[in-house]
């Protein structure tokens, strides 16, 4: 199966120090247990969801064009809550949900889709923003009918998620935390359904 996970910096997987991020660990460990799965990371640092909107399908459709075996996993929204110099987020809720939505239905008339919400950061204002955007998120998920996987409350209680972000850049959290995300992930049903489906 080949896999576009498209995002930001934390599907790229900033601050591993093994440059692998919770995508690459968790196509690690599908491979370990003989799973054939091709990994694309599309993340890109710094990105809004209205920028991964303006590119997401021109580099999914190269990479997944014509074939039945792709899928695409959408994470992003973190960026789109970090505060300018005024004060105010990148992006409204409502510009947030507007990308996110049009991303997500078009995205879902091509090939299957699973979405991962936006994780917590550990910085109160941040992420009281990023916590509804994660809850928009998954109603908006549910209306569409694709899966959607919170990882807010795991990652928050995680004792290595928020403590590494603390010690590293502030933001992003080392390969501990990422191996605790790709945990999570790779026990949720929908992301399962998908591995263990016949080929």
């Amino acid at each position: 199966m080949r896999i576009c996970f498209i995002g930001d910096s934390y599907v790229t997987g900033t601050g591993d120090e093994t440059c692998q991020g919770w995508a690459g660990r968790l196509c690690a460990m599908e491979r370990q247990d003989g799973r054939d799965v091709t990994l694309y990371n599309l993340g890109v640092r710094g990105q809004t969801s209205r920028d991964v909107a303006r590119r997401w399908r021109a580099e999914s459709e190269t990479r997944l064009a014509g074939r039945r075996d792709g899928g695409i996993v959408l994470s992003f929204g973190v960026n789109d809550c970090a505060t300018l110099p005024d004060g105010q987020p990148r992006l409204t809720h409502d510009q947030s949900m507007a990308a996110t939505c049009d991303m997500m239905t078009q995205a879902s008339h091509h090939w299957p889709v699973l979405v991962v919400g936006p994780p917590p950061t550990g910085h109160e204002q941040a992420d009281g923003r990023i916590r509804a955007l994660s809850t928009a998120q998954e109603a908006a998920c549910a209306r569409l009918g694709l899966p959607f996987l919170s990882v807010w409350e795991s990652l928050l209680a995680s004792p290595l998620w928020c403590p590494e972000i603390a010690r590293g850049d502030g933001a992003h959290p080392a390969g501990g935390g990422y191996g605790e995300l790709a945990r999570i992930v790779h026990v949720w049903p929908a992301w399962r359904a998908w591995m263990d489906a016949p080929p």
